[in-house]
């Protein structure tokens, strides 16, 4: 079955539970778990007189790097198997699933509503633009 998984995480409530659920899947399955989290940077251009993202860039990817770090501390994931990205979450999740040669990509699922909805989400830009299988941990509704 799934012998590589990807998780795009993300560090809130939905993200963790989707942690959870990976790495208790591909415990199951014997297989290797590769986590990332993806940086989007802010378009310079809608802020006039903004230096742009190298402003804010270093602590936000030393704060991303500690969850990072954190997440994959609990749930056993290996060092070498933990990425940090900067760019487009879509581009560079399917990017990391091609490079590792992944058959499994997980991401959690944040209900959408409004213009969001309309609009699509990344989830779905993953699910149709992969090569490989895709899982979408939906929300922990019991938790509520």
């Amino acid at each position: 079955m799934y012998q590589r998984a990807l998780l795009a995480v993300e560090f809130d409530e939905v993200g963790h539970h989707a942690a959870r659920h990976a790495a208790k899947l591909m415990n199951k399955l014997g297989g290797v778990l590769h986590l990332t989290h993806i940086i989007e940077p802010f378009p310079a251009y809608a802020y006039p007189g903004f230096a742009g993202f190298t402003e804010i860039e270093e602590p936000l990817k030393q704060h991303a790097e500690t969850q990072l770090q954190t997440l994959g501390q609990e749930l056993g994931v290996d060092e070498d198997h933990l990425f940090l990205e900067i760019g487009s979450t879509k581009h560079e999740v399917l990017r990391l699933a091609k490079d590792l040669n992944i058959d499994l990509i997980i991401a959690g699922s944040h209900s959408k509503h409004g213009i969001a909805y309309l609009l699509g989400s990344t989830s779905n830009a993953i699910l149709h633009g992969a090569e490989c299988d895709v899982l979408i941990v939906r929300p922990d509704t019991k938790a509520k």
